[in-house]
């Protein structure tokens, strides 16, 4: 038998040599809410280009994950509604999740070793995170060109690496940020931010709230990640399914994709079905520090935020009208049941909190992203 903190380390080793955006040497942490892989319906990687095929890119952008795939795809079609070219840099391994969501928009792809340097002009790149390795390297190209660099925040961020372990300056190192709401121009405090929303959340909110009868279920997000805290994760799964169970309700675990193997006596619970399916119906979700949150809010469906472990980072360390902070399983059994009892009218409870993250506007998050994007390559 192989002891149990061999196989974790096994595990750490093995999401960071899977994972497309990060350092070999650390974990990236990804926002919760991204979902499998696609499938691709047999498009093939001879599709795209070799990096020195084409010889203007326009605007280039790299999504680096499937969700990623949703939020830069929906502002390339933006873009080129504008009248611009768009040029999507894929990676071969990421092709299967990303490539459903670029449209008819030039494609190019990036092997393992491929030379960044051949790439031909392009007049703005833009990713989705500006630390993992992949992105990281264009980054450096733009600036050695003297190409403007822009970063959009992907999701919910460890923006000063409180419980990452590692320092990443997360949106530091791009010339320009697209922020999703008041709370990342707060905690990023520096120049070049511009107001954009999130494609995502704002199609939850428009989704929502949930009119769907209730099914007894309450979700449990385990997305213990990118070497993030992995080793709280069991216990965290133990407390929230004991705490459920004594509710006389149903546990159900969606796993985040990069979430390691669920131990046996957490397998039943597992749910095939995506969180996004999940939320009209689930009675509550107990979550750690997520986007999932959000999506929730917009649901009207209550979440719990639920910190065992004591991670530091602040977003969800204050109590609000929109949730519950708990640190064991004790206080999780009293904190569902006053979740579900006050559901009615969660959603008007928590859209202040929503609305401080994630801003909402009559113009589209892909149509703000894409003319703050065409400003910055193309400056009047």
């Amino acid at each position: 038998m192989i002891p149990t903190k061999i196989l974790r380390r096994i595990g750490r080793a093995a999401q960071r040599a899977l994972d497309p955006r990060g350092p070999t040497k650390a974990g990236t942490p990804e926002p919760a809410n991204a979902e499998p892989a696609e499938p691709t319906r047999g498009r093939a990687t001879e599709l795209y280009s070799a990096p020195g095929d084409l010889s203007e890119l326009g605007i280039l952008l790299m999504p680096l994950a499937g969700y990623h795939g949703r939020e830069l795809g929906a502002i390339g079609d933006a873009l080129a509604n504008l009248g611009h070219t768009v040029s999507f840099l894929v990676e071969e391994d990421a092709v299967e999740a990303i490539d459903p969501h670029l449209g008819d928009h030039q494609r190019v792809l990036a092997s393992a070793d491929f030379d960044r340097f051949a790439l031909g002009n392009f007049d703005a790149f833009v990713a989705m995170n500006d630390w993992g390795a992949p992105s990281r390297a264009v980054y450096h190209l733009a600036r050695v060109r003297g190409v403007p660099s822009i970063a959009k925040v992907e999701g919910v961020q460890d923006f000063t690496d409180a419980d990452t372990g590692w320092i990443r300056l997360p949106y530091m190192a791009a010339d320009h940020v697209l922020v999703q709401g008041n709370n990342d121009i707060a905690a990023l405090d520096r120049k070049n931010l511009h107001l954009v929303g999130n494609s995502n959340m704002e199609l939850a909110w428009k989704l929502g709230p949930a009119n769907e009868a209730r099914n007894g279920e309450v979700v449990i997000n385990s997305n213990f990640t990118y070497g993030v805290l992995l080793d709280a994760r069991d216990q965290f799964l133990s407390q929230a399914v004991a705490a459920i169970l004594a509710n006389d309700l149903e546990p159900v675990i969606s796993q985040h994709p990069a979430d390691l193997a669920l131990p046996s006596e957490f397998v039943p619970y597992r749910a095939e079905r995506s969180m996004s399916e999940m939320l009209p119906t689930c009675e509550a979700v107990i979550t750690r520090f997520s986007t999932v949150p959000f999506e929730a809010i917009a649901y009207g469906t209550p979440f719990i935020y639920f910190n065992p472990h004591h991670e530091k980072v602040p977003t969800f360390v204050a109590p609000d009208p929109a949730f519950e902070h708990v640190h064991n399983a004790a206080n999780l059994i009293g904190a569902i049941d006053r979740a579900i009892s006050s559901r009615d009218g969660y959603r008007e409870r928590g859209e202040r909190y929503f609305r401080s993250q994630i801003d909402m506007s009559d113009t589209s998050s892909a149509i703000r992203s894409a003319e703050a994007i065409a400003g910055i390559a193309y400056p009047s």
